[in-house]
């Protein structure tokens, strides 16, 4: 080491890679330090500035005589867990692909209760973002490459959970007898509890990974944004989390009861099983054969939309785990009062036609065909008035902007106005659309999600973005991180060198547009989600 002639200090090349050495020994050595939970020693591995923790059990496996019951705390391991690799996902029809599972390698298991955690490489106490997947309940993993945490955990000092949890029939199974053997008479939400069973392990247990227990952020797409204001609403999550986020997912998709026990009792008769032995029955049976019933969305008639947007295998308004409709709980300031982030994508439903060859060529007289089969001919005019086919690209553009409209960005309108009055509430939309399919997918459902991880040239997002793409998206990266991070820390996404993100309000609806350039103004298509409202439509 020297001295220059300004007095500033010199490394010579073999100080620094000691010094190199050193810090990744270290970072080593904090990775492999076994993390202490309440059923035993955790250790990790180096993972882009952040220590990972992969494939951690929160609950025993719901297998044999614990299928379809509330999940049961994992067993006690003496040996430390060396948490190196994923565990399997939920069992799932699954198809593989964009959100789903890319490497034909991919466990499939009943035994799938696991979630993951990054913490960053160093010490200190970190806020916790708990992830949920999406999938619509019936497919997905906290496991895929897109959710992966550690760039997350390691720029923003954050750290990073995600989970898997039983889903489709697994999940959301209700049955009278089901419900007869359970001691508060609820059936079909089981998934739903599997979230609250994780979020109660790393309540418990987050301490151990530099996780502060006392400043927990839920945050979910789609799906995993349903489970997110199920969540708000339910008496048993109470405490457990500190703000919450919902991207893409809305307030309503709860069924009541008896549609769960038509479902469920239209499953049995399927699987041969029936009468008083009807849960012995359906326990018995192997997953294959369980799995081969499962309904594909992709199997579906395109000019079917009330068959694409139905959802089977949904929670279930129980009266204990979730009493009421989620919105309308929140419209009557009966919720958990924190901080909410919410927001859509600009193309919620295109991404739902690109497995439906032909669709996007469909000329105006049969799009407006399915707007009278679906929505009734009452409607058309309206439809056609708000969603001109002089505005878009292709006549299928505007049928496929009124469904994601009605289906998922309206949902969060919806959130925004009824929870604002309680809660601070920060609205957005994200419109960036800069990839390499931008007339077939658009700013599409989930692709926001990659931004917030930075997993942009992770599979299966290294099919829409090349190397030029993905510098090009970056300030938009490096800024929703931010957001999303100063979220989780204070309840308030702003913060030093971000364009000032103003609260909700009723009165002046403003709102976030996440592009290049970002720009907060009033929301523009209000007046479209205020009709939506008004149709009160369901997916089930």
């Amino acid at each position: 080491m020297s001295m220059n002639g300004r007095g500033k200090i010199l490394i010579g090349a073999a100080a620094l890679a000691l010094i190199f050495t050193a810090a990744t020994a270290r970072a080593d050595e904090l990775c492999a330090e076994p993390a202490r939970t309440a059923y035993g020693q955790v250790a990790g591995h180096d993972a882009d500035a952040a220590c990972a923790y992969l494939g951690i059990p929160y609950a025993a496996p719901p297998v044999g005589g614990l299928r379809w019951r509330p999940p049961a705390l994992p067993a006690a391991h003496e040996d430390v867990l060396e948490a190196g690799e994923y565990g399997p996902w939920c069992v799932q029809p699954i198809a593989r692909g964009f959100l789903t599972a890319s490497d034909p390698k991919t466990e499939i298991s009943e035994d799938c209760l696991y979630l993951n955690v990054w913490r960053p490489q160093k010490s200190g106490t970190f806020p916790v973002m708990f992830w949920m997947h999406g999938g619509g309940l019936e497919t997905g993993s906290g496991n895929a490459p897109m959710y992966d945490g550690s760039r997350l955990a390691g720029s923003r000092d954050v750290v990073v959970v995600t989970i898997n949890y039983r889903i489709g029939v697994f999940g959301f199974l209700a049955l009278p007898a089901l419900s007869s053997e359970d001691p508060h008479s609820s059936s079909g939400d089981y998934g739903f509890l599997d979230q609250i069973a994780a979020l109660k392990w790393v309540r418990g247990n987050i301490a151990a990974f530099a996780g502060d227990p006392d400043n927990i952020t839920v945050f979910g797409e789609s799906a995993g944004g349903w489970s997110v204001c199920n969540l708000l609403v339910s008496p048993l999550s109470a405490g457990l989390f500190h703000q919450a986020v919902i991207q893409s997912g809305g307030c309503d998709a709860v069924a009541p009861m008896e549609q769960g026990y038509a479902a469920g009792e239209e499953f049995a008769a399927r699987m041969g099983c029936g009468g008083d032995g009807v849960i012995e029955c359906l326990r018995s049976k192997p997953v294959a054969e369980i799995r081969a019933d499962q309904p594909k969305k992709n199997d579906t008639n395109p000019l079917d939309l009330a068959a694409i947007l139905r959802y089977t295998w949904l929670a279930h308004r129980d009266g204990w785990a979730l009493p009421e409709i989620p919105i309308e709980a929140l419209r009557a300031g009966r919720f958990q009062r924190v901080p909410l982030l919410v927001g859509a994508n600009r193309d919620e439903a295109k991404i739902f036609t690109v497995g439906m060859p032909g669709v996007r060529l469909a000329p105006r007289p049969l799009v407006r065909m399915v707007v009278r089969q679906s929505f009734g001919d009452g409607l058309l005019a309206e439809i056609e008035r708000l969603y001109p086919f002089s505005d878009y690209r292709r006549p299928a553009d505007a049928l496929s902007a009124a469904l994601g409209d009605a289906m998922l960005a309206c949902k969060c309108f919806d959130a925004a106005q009824a929870a604002s009055p309680f809660t601070p509430v920060y609205y957005y939309r994200f419109d960036y659309d800069r990839h390499l399919a931008p007339h077939l997918f658009g700013a599409a459902h989930a692709l926001e999600i990659p931004f917030i991880f930075s997993t942009l040239d992770r599979p299966d997002m290294d099919q829409f973005f090349t190397e030029r793409l993905i510098a090009e998206a970056a300030p938009l990266s490096e800024d929703m991180m931010s957001y999303w991070t100063n979220f989780a820390k204070t309840g308030d996404p702003n913060g030093p060198g971000l364009m000032a993100w103003p609260r909700y309000e009723s009165s002046s609806r403003s709102r976030m547009y996440l592009d290049l350039p970002q720009s907060v103004r009033a929301t523009e298509d209000a007046g479209k989600c205020t009709f939506w409202q008004g149709q009160h439509l369901k997916i089930y």
